[in-house]
Order: structure tokens, then C-alpha cells, then sequence
């Protein structure tokens, strides 16, 4: 299960929360407060930063020196583990960019 939320569910995470924002943006505006695209976009970050460090952790728990006649499929949870730690941290990152022209720029305008 930590290697499918790295993997599958924080990349769904993030672009919910963009979908969100901008569903969100007319509601801020009328509002007149940011508030709601923050929580949304702060949530996203924090389950995709989340997610990484559960991947990571996993893929440290998994990742054994093999000998040089190993199984492959012993590596197997490794590599996914792995691949996990990229895609979350890669969403992480993304969502961040996303994130930082909302303290920037006002989307009332």
C-alpha cells in the first residue's frame, strides 16, 4: 500500500487539487479570501510529501545488497518501491510550483 499511494495516488492527488483550485478560484474571489486555495493546495502538498517519505521508507526496508546469482523477482519491490519515491516526490514538486504563484499572484483580478 506504500508503494501505490507514491505512485498512483499522489500524481491524482495533485491534479485534483488543481482542478479544485481553479473550481474554487470565483467562490475565493466572492469570498474575498484565499483561504479555501491554500487548504486545498497546502493538503495536496502535504499528502504528496507524505507519500514520498512513506515510498522512500519502503524502498529502504526493501533495497538489500543481492548476491550475483539473485532472483529478479526478489528485486521486484525495490524497483517499484523506488519508482514510487520518484513519482511522489516528482508530484511533491509539482505541486509546490503549482502552489507558489497562488502567494504571488491574485487570481481576482
Amino acid at each position: 500500500m506504500k508503494t501505490w499511494l507514491g505512485l498512483l495516488v499522489a500524481p491524482a492527488v495533485v491534479l485534483g487539487a488543481q482542478s479544485a483550485d481553479y473550481a474554487l478560484v470565483q467562490f475565493a474571489c466572492s469570498w474575498g479570501t484565499l483561504a479555501p486555495l491554500y487548504a486545498v493546495s497546502a493538503l495536496a502538498f502535504s499528502f504528496s510529501a507524505f507519500a514520498t517519505v512513506l515510498a522512500y521508507r519502503k524502498w529502504r526496508a526493501t533495497s538489500a545488497p543481492f548476491a550475483a546469482s539473485y532472483d529478479a523477482r526478489a528485486a521486484r519491490p525495490a524497483c517499484l518501491a523506488l519508482a514510487a519515491t520518484v513519482v511522489a516526490a516528482l508530484s511533491t514538486l509539482i505541486q509546490l510550483t503549482m502552489w507558489f504563484p497562488q502567494w504571488l499572484l491574485s487570481p481576482c483580478r
